[in-house]
């Protein structure tokens, strides 16, 4: 079974000496923070669109690698812009294929078409992995200091880009989950249903399904991460990632994890998320406590 495991690897190999032929334009300046258009090559001759968050903090900085849930797109890290670069953290943040400035009329990451769906999450971890070799470029960037974040299908895909990328020091996945038959038998995501219908029409079994879908199976790669950190951040009641997805998934990764359990479906309390996700990397990548785990930690200890 290890050995299995391991021959999923060389889907997400590619060649780190590919020019990546950038294109740089700074699209937005404020006293806090730059934030630069990026496009750069990928594998198979994809240009890859990105923005890159850089604040006016100075020296080098710590980054977080950020995807996008279904749907989404680079610009969702717009609305938290001020946030992340007043904590000190570059970020950078890449439409995935099928999304941003990649959607193509008519096709969904999310497929019957399962040798598509399969090849596109490939080729977005891959990108993923180019969007760290561009931060490698970035003076302004620590490299020595990165860290993830994913939230649903970014969750899902970043459990894979974790496994695979070893330049990457702490990641937190947010309503993520794996077990990929299981997610398309249960989930109730609007793209589903087409995809249970195929398998019926097709007469592919679950069982068949799973052994497709076993290189894109983020159950199969969250444990190489290890030993760096990883938190989960889920829904007891998630129904789009299923919330058995998402314990299992959490049971595949390796020590050291933690799990935050919420009292909610796939639309976790983002504010709480987002505070304990930066106390997560404050404390992982810059080896500290904040003010904010600070102050928790000593209202825990008045209530005990």
């Amino acid at each position: 079974m290890v050995g299995v495991k391991m021959n999923l690897l060389k889907y997400y190999e590619y060649d780190k000496a590919l020019p990546l032929n950038l294109c740089e334009e700074v699209v937005e300046e404020n006293g806090d923070y730059m934030l630069i258009k990026v496009y750069f090559d990928s594998v198979n001759n994809e240009r890859v669109p990105a923005l890159l968050l850089l604040p006016k903090a100075g020296g080098r900085v710590p980054c977080i690698v950020f995807l996008h849930g279904y749907g989404g797109s680079k610009d969702d890290i717009r609305g938290a812009a001020k946030l992340i670069a007043g904590e000190g953290y570059a970020l950078i943040a890449i439409d995935a294929v099928y999304h941003g400035e990649r959607k193509v009329p008519g096709r969904e990451l999310y497929s019957p078409n399962l040798n598509d769906s399969i090849n596109g999450i490939i080729q977005t971890v891959i990108d993923l992995r180019r969007a760290v070799d561009y931060l490698e470029t970035r003076s302004e960037v620590d490299v020595d200091r990165i860290g993830y974040v994913g939230g649903s299908m970014g969750g899902i895909i970043g459990a894979i880009f974790i496994g695979v990328e070893p330049r990457i020091k702490a990641a937190a996945l947010i309503v993520a989950g794996g077990n990929m038959s299981l997610m398309i038998r249960e989930s109730q995501h609007y793209t589903m249903p087409k995809i249970r219908e195929y398998l019926q029409r097709e007469g592919i079994s679950y069982v068949e399904l799973q052994k497709m879908l076993d290189p894109i199976d983020p159950i199969n790669f969250i444990g190489y991460f290890s030993p760096k950190p990883v938190v989960f951040h889920l829904g007891k009641f998630d129904r789009i990632v299923p919330s058995e997805a998402g314990r299992q998934l959490y049971e595949a990764a390796g020590e050291p994890k933690q799990v935050y359990w919420y009292d909610a479906g796939h639309d976790v309390p983002l504010d709480l998320v987002i505070v304990r996700v930066l106390d997560f990397m404050d404390k992982n990548l810059l080896g500290k406590v904040s003010k904010r785990e600070t102050k928790r930690l000593s209202e825990e200890h008045s209530i005990g």
